[in-house]
């Protein structure tokens, strides 16, 4: 059993990082949505908090305010998919810690998912980001590879198979010590 508790214990340090990660990526979110609207409120020609256009672009090195927008959305994507994951991250630990162990049909399914979405939805980012960038005459970053996520979402449903095995070698052991029970 020493080994059960060091995985809940593990479990519980990566639910709080999940969460801190969670709320950290939602406010990278709202801090970029609220730099569009506050560019889309200087192209307009009015201030916000006493900024102008003008020291708006100083502060931000941003070639102009179309540019900056382009970014800003850029950036909302991807924060707003990585709290999403980070959510799905954390609704699985919990899950697993109320359940008190990893070994559950249910919690590798939940695995399973994660590691679909964790393939698809960086991706999806990716190409929304690239028609943002599009859209505003941007060239695209190329430092965004998902070569990383596509491996952890690979390892995330390899990692469910194990999940589900042991699930059912446990669900069997039951299953055998009740018969046994019986007789």
């Amino acid at each position: 059993m020493k080994t059960l508790e060091t995985i809940q214990k593990t479990y519980k340090v990566f639910k709080t990082l999940a969460m801190i990660a969670m709320i950290l990526s939602f406010i990278w979110a709202g801090l970029s949505l609220a730099g569009v609207l506050c560019a889309a409120a200087w192209r307009n020609g009015g201030n916000v908090i006493g900024i102008s256009e003008r020291d708006a672009l100083k502060l931000t090195q941003a070639a102009g305010l179309e540019q900056m927008i382009g970014i800003l959305l850029g950036d909302f994507v991807f924060a707003l998919t990585d709290g999403l994951l980070f959510f799905f991250t954390h609704r699985y630990l919990k899950q697993e810690l109320a359940d008190g162990t990893p070994f559950t049909l249910a919690g590798a399914e939940q695995v399973k998912s994660l590691g679909i979405k964790t393939i698809v939805m960086p991706l999806v980012a990716a190409i929304v980001s690239a028609v943002v960038c599009e859209c505003f005459a941007m060239s695209h970053p190329s430092d965004r590879g998902n070569g990383v996520t596509l491996a952890l979402g690979i390892a995330l449903i390899l990692f469910s198979l194990v999940l589900r095995h042991g699930a059912e070698l446990f669900e069997g052991l039951q299953t055998e010590g009740c018969s046994d029970e019986k007789e």
